[in-house]
């Protein structure tokens, strides 16, 4: 990645090898996204939770129409689908290595 300090290159590296910290960091990103709306143990059930629910409540009181509903919900998946790809290429993210001398035979 152009834009990235060797230094930033290398933290990002480490990141990523360290599964645990990686997988816990998408959790913690994509939780509300994922979970919103989702009934959960000790919680109070809150559908407008669910960003596609709370438009669809939206709706109700200031109307508009399944159209425009509709554009909402996919923008919001290209938002979400956005995080999930740009989070998915930090393993992607590689360290230059420097090229290592070809092997000579002195006999030659």
């Amino acid at each position: 990645m152009e834009n990235l300090t060797d230094l930033e290159i290398a933290k990002v590296e480490a990141f990523v090898a360290d599964t645990e910290m990686y997988n816990a960091v998408k959790k913690v990103l994509l939780a509300g996204i994922y979970t919103h709306g989702t009934i959960q143990a000790g919680q109070k059930p809150d559908p407008l939770q669910n960003a596609a629910f709370n438009l669809a409540a939206l709706a109700m009181t200031n109307p508009i129409t399944d159209e425009v509903m509709g554009q909402h919900i996919r923008g919001m998946w290209a938002g979400i689908n956005a995080l999930e790809n740009a989070y998915r290429e930090l393993g992607n993210i590689k360290s230059k290595k420097e090229d290592e001398p070809l092997e000579t035979n002195e006999a030659i």
